[in-house]
């Protein structure tokens, strides 16, 4: 009995010997300052009903400065206008020079100086509240200082920036002054600078002045050079206030000059330009961004021989639109200085006619051209199409009326025009679709008016797809980790098999082949997907054999992480790894929970050949020649992948 109650003095002593903030509740304080939480890697604690927080945390998101006295155990907080010294486990401390008791003294917690938080808040001149429900502590400074003032561009447009250590509550001054705008933000002004000339086309300066202390209240005024008055908005944490100007389209002129028609555009300020062309009907589009439109809304457009009409159009809330109706193909020059645009328009050569002939298997194509013309032939990665670029150059009306030339010729399916943007003019662009792979030739010199090529299949036109091309092959599992288990014999190893396979004919075709392993080793998912990242691989393939409880389900399938290229090649090897083992086809699989075609940076997929722990497929996995068939088939899908890829 004499030990029961010892024992039970025992742990009273010790409960009672433990401080307040060891048994307090055991969800963690919150701390919220000037509406934003703030976290420290020491949460506060409550000691004999007190709150004790971090000095420094506390201290410097109020604008204080801490300094550590080691010798003395003191903590000292400054402000421009306020000492405040702490000692640790001592009630007493000094605010200005005046000793004061405190409830609870500061402490140390894990190297962290613990302080009574109402106590500092309050110092500094913050307001305090406690929310129970919540456990979080509210403090609000109530001074916000405007830190920075400047002028800048943002988004695109100009503007005059202010910036706060606080959210920035500001209402509009009606100043009856023309010519003047101002705004009174709910702050005090702390900025070094408060005057900039800025001289643009719409301010001439912005004067920034502290017109009342208590409550505290700065004025931005700013004297306009035009009637456009800024527009104000806030960052999402309401720090920062924009006075934001929108560049006007001041003028748009039109003039013909010696044959050319010139087209000159003046902005307010400098902006963005984007062009391109549209057809049916024929136009050149000039979007003008970060402006709006002026009293400007027409142009007198001069009789000319390319454009019919020039049209003008707010497009969108910052985007002005200008079209030229195009009367026929024509060369244009789009230059850009500042805030003046020129857009030039002048005489194309055209593509007249297209001849195609064919001569023992050999198609040979003659383009004419009513003058000169520079061109460039190039053959797609896929040798199947191929693409002459005719610069500064149009069709005739006959060829544009057509819109494609079907030939069906053996050699040639058929050919297609586009018109394509050049930063100098309106190029024209032939494409040649082969009817297999083949080879392509020029048979004349640029410029000509006779352009001349040839074009023929060709038996090795595949060949040459893989070279240099970076190919990881991951034979899956290994070492520790088999994988499924079927009739004694391990996934690991005909994945191997399988995978060692691979490598051999993608180097026989080119490739330069990196395995994540080459024998029975155990590597990491995260390694393997790594390791292709580091390489910066083309293309990652793995290896697996599927499994399941039961001996029903068969057949090959490829698993994919859901992004557009990835799914493109496991298409392209689903495809071609049926037609080589003539498996049931269960189609590709998005999985995006697979690691190593999840964080794989290039295009990857997962095959899984076939089932394990169905009779036919196992037999056939074991089989060499069938993993031989596999690895050509998967070979295949790759060099199809490639294929498929253009220039």
């Amino acid at each position: 009995m004499l030990k029961k109650i010892f024992a039970a003095a025992a742990i009273f002593l010790l409960f009672i010997g433990l401080p307040a903030y060891a048994l307090a509740d055991a969800k963690p304080i919150e701390i919220y300052i000037n509406g934003q939480k703030v976290d420290s890697d020491v949460p506060p604690v409550i000691v004999n009903d007190r709150t004790l927080a971090p000095v420094r945390v506390i201290s410097e998101n109020l604008g204080a400065q801490v300094a550590w006295d080691n010798t003395n155990r003191l903590v000292k907080v400054a402000t421009a206008s306020k000492n405040i010294t702490l000692k640790i486990d001592d009630k007493k401390a000094v605010v200005d020079g005046q000793e004061i008791t405190l409830d609870a003294p500061a402490t140390i917690v894990n190297d962290r100086t613990l302080v009574p938080l109402r106590f500092l808040s309050e110092s500094l001149g913050a307001d305090v509240t406690w929310d129970n429900d919540q456990r979080r502590v509210v403090i609000n400074s109530g001074k916000t200082k405007i830190t920075g003032f400047s002028y800048e561009v943002v988004d695109g447009k100009p503007a005059v920036v202010i910036m706060g250590d606080g959210p920035l509550n500001y209402s509009e001054v009606n100043t009856d002054i023309e010519g003047k705008f101002a705004i009174d933000v709910e702050a005090n002004l702390g900025t070094k600078e408060n005057v900039f000339d800025v001289d643009s086309e719409f301010l001439d300066k912005a004067i920034a002045g502290e017109i009342s202390v208590d409550p505290p209240t700065a004025r931005i005024v700013l004297n306009l050079k035009s009637a456009a008055s800024p527009k104000i908005s806030s960052s999402s944490d309401k720090k920062n206030l924009y006075l934001t100007f929108d560049t006007v389209l001041k003028d748009v002129t039109a003039k013909k000059d010696d044959g050319d028609l010139k087209v000159n555009i003046e902005a307010a300020d400098s902006c963005t330009i984007n062009y391109f062309l549209l057809s049916n009907p024929d136009r050149l589009v000039l979007d003008i961004k970060n402006i709006k439109l002026g009293e400007k809304t027409s142009v007198d457009t001069p009789d000319n021989d390319f454009v019919e009409n020039i049209r003008l159009g707010q497009f969108s809330d910052d985007t002005v639109r200008v079209v030229f109706d195009l009367k026929k193909d024509a060369a244009y020059q789009v230059s850009q200085n500042s805030s003046d645009i020129s857009v030039v328009f002048s005489k194309i050569d055209t593509i007249t006619n297209i001849e195609v002939t064919n001569q023992g298997g050999v198609a040979f194509i003659d383009i004419d051209a009513d003058g000169k013309i520079n061109y460039e032939f190039t053959e797609g990665k896929n040798k199947k199409k191929f693409k002459l670029t005719a610069y500064n150059a149009g069709l005739g009306e006959d060829l544009a009326n057509s819109g494609t030339i079907n030939v069906n010729n053996g050699v040639i399916d058929r050919i297609e025009f586009s018109k394509i943007k050049d930063g100098n003019a309106s190029n024209l662009e032939i494409t040649f679709y082969a009817a297999s792979y083949s080879t392509g030739q020029l048979l004349s010199n640029s410029p000509s008016s006779l352009i001349r090529l040839e074009m023929y299949p060709s038996q090795t036109a595949a060949e040459g797809l893989l070279t240099g091309k970076k190919i990881v092959v991951d034979p899956g599992h290994g070492g520790s980790e088999c994988g499924a288990l079927a009739n004694g014999v391990q996934e690991k190893d005909i994945n191997l098999g399988i995978g060692l396979k691979l490598a051999k004919v993608l180097e026989d075709n080119g490739a330069e082949v990196y395995m994540t392993r080459d024998d029975d080793t155990y590597v990491g998912l995260y390694e393997r997907a790594n390791m292709a990242n580091d390489l910066n691989a083309d293309l990652f393939i793995s290896i697996h054999s599927n499994a399941t409880t039961g001996s029903t389900p068969s057949g090959t399938e490829t698993l994919y992480y859901p992004t557009a290229e990835k799914k493109l090649l496991a298409q392209a090897v689903q495809k071609a790894l049926i037609s080589a083992i003539n498996l049931n086809n269960r189609g590709i699989v998005e999985r995006p929970g697979l690691v190593v075609t999840r964080e794989t940076k290039m295009p990857s997929v997962l095959v899984e050949v076939g089932f394990m722990t169905n009779p036919n497929d196992f037999a056939l996995l074991m089989d060499d020649s069938f993993r031989q068939r596999a690895a050509e088939g998967i070979c295949q899908g790759i060099i199809d992948y490639f294929s498929q890829k253009t220039d």
